[in-house]
């Protein structure tokens, strides 16, 4: 699934699993990335939470702490605002290169024809989420239905910064998980290859100097 795209399916179509790819690729997973590497401090990048399947506080509270530190561990600081609805001023800001949304729906298939598989979707700097699946594939696995957000949010966030780069044979961004996935998660199943990690430090600093820059026209303007 590319980017454009915006399709996401993983586990249940058991049949359709690459195996092979997936072992024998040869990139290092998050957990063995050096989230500094090259140096400077790790970026940040503000995500607005929008929760229409109306997930209970504490489990999205875990949720997000474990999407962040998939994100920490590669040098990216998430910074979550989780938004009240149907409205909050807090969340009014219009999403801009540094502030990404995440919608949490109860279900996607409405909005597309062949979605009764899709995890989620991803267009331009707004991500979303089914929470039917998500807790589909938590009782399939026999996991936690936060267990399964989690890596789902932190999925769905790369492919609004992996520009164009779609899913990958290994990690995170595969287009269906295992359960020796879940099995292996502590030990950094659910990971960004070194390759992504670097892909998405580089585009977290472009958004932050694109948001500087255009901050600074507008003030230039308004003199």
């Amino acid at each position: 699934m590319k980017k454009a795209q915006g399709r996401c399916r993983y586990g249940l179509a058991f049949g359709l699993l690459l195996t092979v790819g997936w072992a024998t690729e040869a990139q290092p997973a998050l957990g063995k990335t050096n989230a500094n590497e090259g140096g400077g401090q790790p970026v940040r990048i503000a995500v607005q939470v929008y929760n229409y399947a109306q997930v209970s506080s504490d489990m999205l509270a875990h949720a997000e702490l474990e999407a962040a530190e998939i994100y920490r561990a590669v040098g990216v600081e998430i910074v979550w605002n989780n938004c009240k609805l149907p409205e909050d001023t807090e969340c009014a800001e219009y999403l801009d290169p540094t502030h990404l949304g995440v919608r949490l729906l109860p279900d996607i298939a409405a909005a597309l024809s062949d979605s009764n598989l899709t995890m989620g979707l991803a267009v331009g700097d707004l991500a979303s989420v089914s929470l039917r699946r998500v807790q589909e594939e938590a009782a399939a696995f026999e996991v936690s239905v936060h267990a399964v957000l989690a890596p789902t949010l932190a999925h769905e966030i790369g492919h609004l910064l992996l520009v164009a780069q779609g899913h990958s044979p290994s990690g995170i961004m595969r287009a269906h998980w295992r359960r020796e996935d879940y099995e292996r998660a502590p030990r950094g199943a659910f990971s960004f290859t070194a390759k992504q990690a670097q892909s998405i430090r580089a585009e977290v600093r472009k958004r932050v100097q694109e948001r500087a820059a255009g901050d600074l026209d507008r003030a230039t303007a308004s003199k």
